[in-house]
């Protein structure tokens, strides 16, 4: 077994430890936001970390009624320029808390009095000692290089968060099945290897969502791309019907992820647009009529709203790219020219 697929397997214990863990925390820092009374979040991050706090922003901005930005760290260490984050609050995000750039972001918020938060899996980084509230991921060592607990853990932390603050308790009830729900996933493995046998071959793949799983569309290229080389690109559905439409034509590889919920119709809509054009479709979904029409699918037997079927979405497409990787004869645990902690500046 590859240490990437233990690491995945680890998943259900990973988000229960997460949670133990940081109650406490989640209880200080939503006091501390009340009294500070935030009009806005800015989070900084890079990689598998900036698609988990695009999460985020779907979550906090639907769940909390506040707008969210994704920080552009360059503005600081490019052009050493300082924002007003005085009425912010601000996240860094990271899983090894080495990120040059986003301690940057973290130190020009500490200036000007913003509310700062850390999430890393390295209790002894520099960012986690440097912000006023620190996140832990609590998942263990991750040797693999391309990040799966770690992902699914700052997700945890993002999305739970967003409910503790909003006291949402349906989400945060929701949040809390997760764990025990992601065995069922692992139970698909058998149809996750079929069709990574069929996808090895490909150069290319179009990855689509809509709503709250648009970070795992953009999350499942990502693995793709540094486990298997395929050229992968993830879209907002929406996005796709104009410009990006066009690379499409008979047999262009599809894969949509379309649960059930909010986006359905959206998605439903797309898959027929490309069923129209003749692209080799597959759809990722809780429910089959969702996948009727398409070439390939993977289905899974879980309920939810879109807070928590990115989860179960994301942990079929790290199987898959981990799956396609074995079938090219690759090693999804060190890609070429990769390493484990990448510091950008």
């Amino acid at each position: 077994m590859t240490l990437m697929e233990r690491e995945i397997l680890e998943q259900s214990s990973v988000l229960k430890c997460c949670l133990e863990y940081n109650c406490d925390a989640f209880e200080k820092l939503a006091r501390a936001l009340k009294q500070k009374k935030i009009t806005n979040a800015v989070i900084a991050a890079r990689g598998s970390s900036d698609n988990a706090s695009t999460f985020f922003k779907y979550c906090f901005e639907s769940l909390a009624g506040l707008p969210v930005s994704l920080a552009a760290p360059g503005i600081n260490t490019i052009y050493n320029s300082q924002l007003d984050l005085s009425d912010s609050l601000v996240l860094g995000v990271s899983q090894s808390g080495a990120a040059a750039d986003v301690m940057a972001v973290l130190e020009n918020a500490k200036a000007c009095g913003a509310v700062t938060v850390s999430i890393t899996n390295n209790l002894d980084s520099q960012m986690a000692k440097m912000a006023d509230f620190h996140l832990y991921c609590n998942a263990g060592k991750e040797l693999s290089v391309a990040a799966t607990k770690t992902f699914t853990a700052q997700m945890f932390l993002l999305g739970y968060f967003a409910a503790y603050y909003a006291q949402n308790a349906q989400a945060r009830q929701e949040l809390t099945q997760v764990a025990d729900n992601l065995y069922k996933l692992f139970e698909l493995k058998p149809a996750i290897q079929e069709l990574a046998q069929k996808y090895k071959d490909l150069d290319s793949l179009i990855v689509l969502a809509r709503g709250i799983n648009y970070p795992i569309a953009l999350e499942t290229a990502l693995k793709i791309q540094e486990t298997t080389y395929i050229n992968a690109r993830g879209y907002a559905a929406s996005d796709f019907h104009h410009g990006p439409f066009a690379i499409v034509d008979k047999n262009t590889p599809m894969l949509l992820i379309a649960p059930a919920g909010a986006s359905q119709k959206d998605m439903q809509e797309m898959k027929q647009k490309l069923m129209n054009v003749g692209a080799n479709i597959a759809v990722i979904t809780n429910k089959a009529e969702l996948a009727e029409g398409a070439d390939e699918s993977i289905i899974y037997d879980l309920d939810g709203s879109d807070y928590v079927t990115p989860f179960y979405n994301v942990v079929i497409a790290q199987m898959l790219a981990c799956y396609i990787s074995l079938a090219k004869g690759l090693n999804p645990d060190s890609p070429r020219g990769l390493k484990k902690v990448t510091i950008t500046k």
